[in-house]
């Protein structure tokens, strides 16, 4: 792994905590899990917003790596919208270790695991994602870059309410996403999150989630 990257891919978090889906997507309601191949150093903030059948979401995310980039941190806080009732509050963490990176620096792999969820009176949701994700960066000019990446995932799901028994379910659930590194500092992320569905009443349930993402890094 080279410790430096002079083309970082821009990483945008979903409390995602999921940042996805139910926010970090998986994490954080309403926003999906995605993830890179990479680790990025330095600080970066994003703003993100999610969208998936009945409700939608935006967070506030960071992420974190060493000089190094042989880790990255990161996490978010937000709120999730359901179409009808008032807003959950989300959030999200996550650790992200890159596993290989091949083809000059092109190609990488990195293991993912977080836990983030929503709360609402006396209702919440914890979400707990585990997978891969794998990607291709493309550098262009001096300082853009451009990025597509996989990220397949299982998620452990549970749903308390006070007074009821709580819902648990484990799915396996996968995104796509692209990056597209502007300047040294500025970056965008799309990303949709499918798959499996679960039972269709528990908490690990969720059809498409769309994601979007400007992030700002501290270079």
């Amino acid at each position: 792994m080279s410790a430096t990257r002079p083309y970082p891919s821009i990483l945008a978090v979903c409390v995602a905590v999921a940042i996805a889906a139910p926010l970090a997507g998986a994490q954080m309601p309403s926003v999906p899990v995605i993830q890179s191949g990479f680790a990025a150093s330095g600080m970066t903030l994003s703003m993100n917003y999610g969208s998936g059948t009945g409700s939608s979401a935006y967070a506030l995310a960071f992420g974190w790596g060493p000089a190094s980039a042989r880790f990255q941190i990161s996490g978010g806080v937000g709120g999730v919208r359901p179409d009808t009732g008032s807003t959950w509050t989300g959030y999200g963490l996550r650790a992200a270790v890159p596993l290989y990176s091949g083809m000059a620096d092109r190609f990488g792999l990195a293991l993912f695991g977080g836990v983030g969820g929503g709360r609402r009176d006396t209702t919440s949701i914890v979400r707990i994602p585990v997978g891969i994700g794998a990607g291709f960066r493309f550098p262009f000019g001096a300082t853009r870059s451009v990025a597509a990446y996989a990220t397949p995932f299982f998620v452990w799901s549970r749903l308390s309410e006070r007074g009821a028994r709580a819902q648990g379910d484990n799915t396996m659930r996968g995104s796509v996403a692209g990056d597209l590194v502007l300047t040294r500092n500025i970056g965008l992320t799309v990303g949709y999150e499918f798959g499996s569905t679960g039972d269709g009443l528990s908490p690990g349930s969720a059809s498409g989630v769309f994601g979007a993402a400007v992030s700002y890094a501290f270079r």
